[in-house]
C-alpha cells in the first residue's frame, strides 16, 4: 500500500498550523499549495513536518515558494523539524539555515 499525504489545518487566532503527514511529492504537492492559498489573515504560519515521511524536489519547491511568498506578504512562517529523510533533505539543500525551524508547534509563537 502506498503512503498517502494529508494536510490537517487548524487556526488559533492569527496563527495557522498545517500538519503534514505521508509523502510530499509530485502527486501531492498541489494539495499543499491549495491549502496554503486558502490561508488568509494569518500573521504566523506553522508547517509541521514532524509526521512527514518523505519529500521530493517538487515538495521541496512548494516549501521554498511558500516561504518566499509569505515573507513578501509580511507573514512569518515557522517549520517544525521533520525527521529522517525530510531532515536530511533540508540539511543537504541548506534550507535548514534559511527556514525558521522549531522542535514543536507549541514553540512556534
Amino acid at each position: 500500500m502506498e503512503p498517502h499525504f494529508q494536510v490537517e489545518v487548524s487556526s488559533e487566532g492569527t496563527k495557522a498550523v498545517l500538519r503534514l503527514s505521508g509523502e510530499l511529492d509530485v502527486s501531492s504537492s498541489a494539495a499543499l499549495e491549495d491549502e496554503l492559498a486558502r490561508i488568509d489573515g494569518s500573521t504566523l504560519i506553522v508547517l509541521d513536518l514532524s509526521e512527514l515521511e518523505f519529500v521530493d524536489s517538487t515538495g521541496l519547491g512548494v516549501l521554498v515558494k511558500a516561504h518566499q511568498r509569505v515573507r513578501e506578504e509580511g507573514v512569518r512562517m515557522v517549520v517544525v523539524q521533520g525527521g529522517g529523510q525530510v531532515k536530511r533533505l533540508l540539511e543537504l539543500t541548506g534550507l535548514d539555515q534559511q527556514l525558521e525551524l522549531v522542535p514543536s508547534p507549541e514553540l512556534a509563537d
